[in-house]
């Protein structure tokens, strides 16, 4: 029994080369595990293979600099209304302006 446990554990040193992962894993879980998952990726509106690529990638910190380098969306967000709000006003100058030549 103890070598096939020893089998089913590869030695990390024999781990292959990163350059040859497929992507593709096989994980086996509970069925509860499987079913809360697949609910929460539900709610959120993505596949749960999306979901749970988010959720592991998001647990080692994989690529965290590329996200935190752009714009969040509240910064994204802000700046639109800042706009908005900037051509309104423009808009209103303009308006009040005429108004008075006229």
């Amino acid at each position: 029994m103890a070598s096939r446990q020893a089998a089913a554990q590869p030695d990390l040193d024999d781990a292959p080369d990163q350059e040859s992962y497929s992507g593709r894993l096989l994980l086996r879980m509970p069925q509860t595990l499987h079913g809360e998952l697949a609910r929460a990726a539900g709610r959120e509106g993505v596949s749960l293979n999306t979901y749970i690529t988010a959720a592991l990638s998001a647990s080692v910190g994989w690529r965290s600099a590329e996200r935190e380098s752009g714009p969040s969306r509240l910064v994204r967000a802000a700046l639109i209304a800042d706009l908005v709000l900037v051509a309104v006003a423009a808009v209103a100058a303009i308006a009040l302006l005429l108004v008075a030549v006229l």
